[in-house]
């Protein structure tokens, strides 16, 4: 039997999304961040929860790396338009993710496993794009910045987590890449989400729906999109999972 498969996950919807998809399910916890392992078809797969922005996630990571034998590590989950031509529901996977946050640059993803994804969510018609992506430190909500952003790394996505694990997978030696499900368009704003997170990044649930009043229109885009948005990243997962 080969090894299983890591996927790591920052927010719920991302992990109940993952964990919805599995048999034979077994929940923990270590530390502050939640596992589940379980079963797709005869694959074996444990989902890791890290949370948004992946605070101390890589600390963690490096000790249960030293645990647990894995074929590959998959970062997945919802990502940030860069570039105009991806829409809501568009599928990025990664073959470099680049840290905007400090000087340490980028860290390239295993290519065969980039590949191998990108074939077989083709074959299941599910429009997807392999490019760069970026690791920021806090939601970019301006549309005008979102494409300055994109246009200077020549990126299509940005989230909060990727950078830290990719780069402790290539630590282990362990091939790696992220795949990530366009969230809000490029040429759109988003409400101001980074309100709504307290220093630990944790939601604070009031203060979110204060940022969406605040904002009506991006915030009703935003939640007619989201149904479309998860399911697109279900579907993502059913097929690659199984490759």
């Amino acid at each position: 039997m080969t090894n299983p498969i890591c996927l790591v996950t920052a927010v719920d919807v991302e992990f109940k999304t993952a964990i919805g998809l599995l048999s034979q399910t077994v929940f923990s916890t270590e530390s502050k961040f939640k596992i589940c392992r379980g079963v797709i078809g005869d694959r074996h797969i444990t989902v890791l929860q890290c949370g948004m922005g992946a605070c101390g996630f890589a600390e963690w990571l490096r000790t249960h790396l030293k645990d647990n034998n894995y074929e590959a590590l998959i970062v997945v989950g919802l990502a940030g338009g860069l570039d105009p031509k991806l829409k809501t529901g568009d599928v990025v996977v990664y073959d470099i993710c680049t840290d905007a946050r400090c000087q340490l640059n980028e860290v390239r993803c295993d290519e065969r496993l980039a590949e191998s994804f990108t074939k077989a969510l083709s074959a299941s018609s599910i429009r997807n794009f392999r490019g760069a992506g970026i690791t920021v430190s806090q939601i970019i909500t301006d549309a005008t910045d979102k494409l300055r952003l994109g246009e200077h790394h020549q990126a299509l996505a940005v989230d909060m987590e990727s950078v830290e694990v990719l780069r402790v997978a290539t630590e282990f030696g362990l091939p790696a890449t992220a795949v990530r499900v366009i969230s809000d368009d490029a040429e759109r704003d988003l409400p101001d989400f980074n309100s709504a997170y307290d220093q630990d990044s944790k939601m604070i649930y009031w203060r979110l729906a204060e940022a969406m009043l605040k904002e009506p229109t991006a915030s009703f885009r935003f939640l007619l999109n989201l149904k479309s948005v998860i399911q697109s990243l279900r579907k993502s997962l059913e097929v690659f999972l199984r490759v």
